[in-house]
């Protein structure tokens, strides 16, 4: 592999473009990073011929880094625990107590819409799916829409996991910063996360709609619910209501997150922001599992899961973040090798102002999401990208970074194509293409919003 200094021209700008375009194309994002990877090392490469086992070589090094490897690890772990809630019938039993509760105002039932989707932190499938499962017959009960129930499903977990550090959002972020030399990845998510424009202004939008029964463009259409017998099947493990124990989900998640401020305090020498986030989140994860392990060696073997399987289920799910995590790192490494950023820093000195290059790294991560369906696949491309641009031109890493964040859950949220919103239509017992529609508005609210904020932060640098 050659020694880079400076940058390798246009050249530089291959691997971000491929990735990018075959993204666009196949919807698909590991395939997309490793042709990025792949064209990255070619160019790199002394010996052309060998460049395929110089590219594996550079996966190896790049996830076998200490810090990386514990990211991509918890990664993969916390679907370990997170299956493990499931099967030991902790989403059910929290299902089964909010429904035991009578609740017969509307107030009530947003509160606990609400209460529900910012406890469940951990994951956004199984956030929605158990809120879904739970307020939904509440909102039939009240005439409220499943539209508008999805609409508040989808945006409350979306935005609220991608503004949580102690998940496997939060590890993502910290993997692609250190990805990018950035010795305190922690900090700066934390930094990051007030200027997390998009995310904050569309958990304010739900709560206005909430409080003023706002019914924005399409959801005219459906002011009060109707027929919710329409769609596709529900996940069982979540509608099964049978000696589910609410414990086994809210025990692991407090300690989770207990045990990572602990780590954060003890590794930052009494100063949680300066702690070590990369292994808080890991050592968090590990002792959350063994806490619900001996949970569950408490609990009658016949009703109980089978530990192990369960574990490696979850692992299993899960290994394609892991997969995910090991080629976005490669990518963001090669990019730095070309001096990807250094040129895009050139071209845009004297030929754009500095204070839209925060509005323009969004709207770009909007457009690629929107497409995509992806917002970790937008990460991926972008903040390689964002980050030798803001330490080239003065800006903010922050702020640049925020601006990708934003920009990539944009599309998560809004997109046809995301996962998320097919699993919103699922949990709400509409059509996604319904419920896309009669989200966009309020979307767009707030990213229009989001786009005047990181212009007024540009003109504070």
């Amino acid at each position: 592999m050659m020694e880079v200094t400076g940058h390798f021209g246009w050249l530089s700008l291959l691997p971000p473009l491929i990735a990018l375009g075959l993204a666009l194309w196949k919807k698909k994002i590991i395939p997309a990073l490793l042709a990025g990877g792949l064209t990255g090392v070619l160019i790199l490469s002394v010996s052309k011929w060998g460049f395929f086992f110089e590219y594996l070589d550079q996966v190896i090094r790049v996830a076998g880094d200490r810090s990386n490897l514990q990211l991509i690890l918890f990664g993969v772990l916390v679907g370990g625990l997170i299956k493990l809630m499931e099967k030991s019938g902790g989403f059910s039993g929290m299902v089964s107590y909010l429904e035991s509760k009578k609740l017969h105002k509307k107030r009530h039932i947003y509160l606990l819409t609400w209460l529900i989707g910012l406890f469940m932190l951990l994951e956004n499938y199984s956030n929605i799916l158990v809120n879904g499962t739970t307020v939904g017959p509440l909102y039939d009960r009240l005439g409220i829409s499943r539209e508008k129930m999805a609409y508040f499903l989808h945006t409350i977990s979306i935005n609220f996991i991608a503004l949580v550090v102690v998940n496997s959002w939060g590890a993502f972020y910290m993997t692609l910063l250190s990805g990018q030399g950035i010795d305190r990845p922690f900090e700066l998510v934390v930094r990051a996360m007030p200027l997390n424009f998009y995310c904050i202004l569309s958990l304010v939008m739900v709560l206005l709609t909430m409080l003023f029964g706002w019914n924005l463009g399409a959801m005219r259409k459906y002011p009060v619910s109707h027929d919710v017998s329409t769609v596709t099947e529900e996940d069982p493990s979540l509608l099964s209501h049978s000696a589910g124990k609410a414990w086994y989900v809210i025990i692991p998640v407090v300690v989770m997150v207990v045990t990572m401020l602990l780590s954060l305090w003890i590794t930052g020498g009494g100063r949680l922001i300066e702690g070590e986030g990369t292994a808080s989140v890991f050592y968090a994860v590990i002792v959350a599992i063994l806490v619900l392990v001996i949970m569950l060696m408490f609990r009658e073997k016949a009703k109980r899961p089978p530990i192990e399987k369960t574990i490696y289920s979850g692992l299993g799910e899960f290994a394609e973040i892991g997969i995910l995590l090991a080629l976005a790192l490669t990518l963001g490494s090669l990019c730095k090798q070309l001096g990807t950023g250094m040129y895009i820093a050139g071209l845009a000195k004297g030929h754009f102002p500095v204070f839209l290059l925060p509005a323009l790294f969004f709207l770009v991560s909007c457009l690629i999401s929107f497409s995509t369906g992806t917002s970790y696949g937008t990460f991926s491309i972008m903040v390689p990208l964002a980050i030798p641009v803001a330490m080239a031109m003065g800006i903010p890493l922050p702020l640049m970074f925020a601006a990708c964040i934003s920009g990539g859950v944009f599309g998560d949220n809004t997109s046809p194509f995301s996962d998320t919103s097919v699993i919103t239509g699922v949990s709400a017992k509409i059509n996604v293409v319904r419920h896309v529609e009669t989200q966009l508005p309020y979307a767009l609210i707030s990213a229009t919003g989001a786009i005047i904020l990181f212009v007024v932060a540009g003109l504070w640098i």
